[in-house]
């Protein structure tokens, strides 16, 4: 993982841009797993405020589950993001819901 990265305001944000524009629709604006496609999606789809989550994670796991897509889960590879940008990603859901 690129140094700082996630405590860079700048990857952030640029994160939250990709965010809502590709992952939003069905991890919701909130990144709560409430997006207007989530309904019926099993397993629901991830809620990145979930602080038990986020104690459970790393920053390279998410870093593959949006490269790689998570396997038994409605949940794609996103293979047409650079690395930067997926790096990004990861730096705005591990942020989201942090005091």
């Amino acid at each position: 993982m690129p140094e700082g990265l996630l405590a860079s305001a700048a990857a952030r944000r640029r994160g939250r841009a990709l965010f809502l524009e590709r992952c939003a629709i069905c991890h919701g604006t909130r990144a709560d797993g409430h997006g207007m496609r989530s309904e019926g999606i099993e397993p629901a789809p991830r809620d990145f405020t979930n602080p038990d989550w986020r104690a459970a994670t790393s920053p390279r796991r998410v870093f593959f589950a949006i490269r790689q897509g998570v396997a038994g889960t409605a949940m794609p590879a996103w293979t047409t993001l650079t690395e930067e940008q997926t790096w990004d990603l990861a730096a705005y859901v591990l942020s989201v819901g942090r005091k």
